[in-house]
Parts: C-alpha cells; structure tokens; sequence
C-alpha cells in the first residue's frame, strides 16, 4: 500500500493486488483519489445545495464524472498513468490469454472432427468399390441376356 500526497491536497492510495488461487495470476491494483478536509467540507455543502433543488437548475456548471487531475503533482500524474497503462497491458495479456485458449480448444475440435471425416470418407471409398465390384459380377452373370434386352429395347 502505498500513500502520496503533496502538501496537505488530495492523497492518491495505490493499494497492490493480491494473489488469487495457485495460478500466477494477480488480482489488478487499485488507485483511490483521497480528498483533503477542506474539500470534504466544501463537497458537503454541495451536496446539501444541491438536494434542496429538485432538478439540474442550479446556475453552475454541469457535474463532472470524473475528477480533474490539476491538483496533482507532475510526479503523481506519472505514476497515475504507469498504473493505468500497467492495467491497461496485463487487462490486454489477460484478452490475449482468454482468447489464445478458445482458439487451441477450437483446433483441437477441428482436427478431431477432421479426423472423423477422414475415416468417413474411406468406409464410403470402400463401400463404393465393393459395390462397382459386385455390380460387375452381376453383368458378367447376365451376360448376353442384358446384350440381347438391350437390343430390343433399340428396335
């Protein structure tokens, strides 16, 4: 856990992650803005403004859902950044993992399947050659007779 600040601002808390399970894998860090007492008190009374109007008619500007970074240090920011980027990057090995495992699991399916069809395909080859051979023996037994019907069919 680590805690920095610069001279009675905001404090940013970057808490480390933690091992999960007997995999290598970590659980990601987090980074956590805290505010100074007089920005808390000033955000109480905000927000005490604030649930006295029923709608967004107050003549200040729009809330923001993020939090501007000026009060930090050119140090801070840096750091800020190398964490998110460092999220960013294992966030993406992560992606990259998840997705190098569905693509072997998908070969390993199609080479199975590959191989079924293969055994297919020769039984069928099989099959067909028994069939043009027995095919062949049963003309040779008819013999003329089939020459003879042929004929008269022509005439």
């Amino acid at each position: 856990m680590v805690v920095t600040g610069s001279g009675g601002s905001h404090k940013v808390l970057l808490i480390s992650g933690k091992q999960t399970g007997s995999q290598t894998s970590f659980s990601r860090p987090i980074s956590v803005v805290l505010p100074s007492a007089a920005s808390q008190a000033a955000a109480a009374a905000a927000a005490a403004a604030s649930s006295d109007s029923d709608s967004n008619s107050s003549a200040g500007p729009p809330i923001r859902k993020r939090q501007r970074l000026t009060h930090l240090s050119p140090e801070e920011k840096a750091l800020r950044r190398k964490l998110k980027n460092r999220v960013a990057a294992q966030t993406a090995r992560d992606r990259k993992k998840a997705k190098m495992g569905e693509l072997e699991q998908q070969v390993i399916e199609l080479e199975l399947e590959n191989q079924k069809l293969h055994i297919e395909n020769r039984l069928l080859r099989e099959k067909t050659s028994g069939l043009l051979t027995e095919n062949e023996e049963l003309r040779q037994r008819l013999g003329l007779d089939t020459l003879d019907s042929k004929e008269k069919v022509r005439l």
